[in-house]
């Protein structure tokens, strides 16, 4: 049972669902010099429903020291973070002319995510 979507029909009279396109994380490729350049897989388009953070998310990301623009989203699949022992993570977040960077996954359920995304500069 896909709870999100349960839950989505409710809030989109409040606040709508907005169109995303998610890059997933393919991995860093290394130059012969050494440095590293992320690669993407091809995005994804879908729906999703994009949310002020919370208190308890705030308290999380002063503990890792960071700063910036910060928003919660909930979507249908799994996103990363940055997860060393699988080698994942550093997934982006297009939202109209915005690009957002998962920095933490408060909740990864089988079928939907939420995901603490970081404005990021261009």
């Amino acid at each position: 049972m896909n709870l999100r979507a349960i839950v989505n029909s409710a809030t989109q009279s409040v606040n709508p669902n907005v169109s995303a396109q998610i890059y997933k994380s393919a991995g860093n490729t290394t130059a012969d010099d050494g440095s590293m350049t992320p690669s993407y897989a091809e995005p994804v388009t879908m729906d999703v429903q994009k949310q002020a953070v919370s208190q308890r998310d705030l308290q999380h990301i002063d503990n890792l020291n960071l700063e910036g623009i910060f928003a919660s989203v909930h979507t249908n699949g799994n996103w990363c973070g940055l997860n060393r022992k699988k080698d994942e993570g550093g997934d982006i977040f297009v939202i109209g002319d915005d690009t957002w960077l998962v920095v933490a996954v408060p909740e990864n359920w089988p079928n939907w995510t939420r995901v603490v995304l970081c404005l990021q500069t261009t």
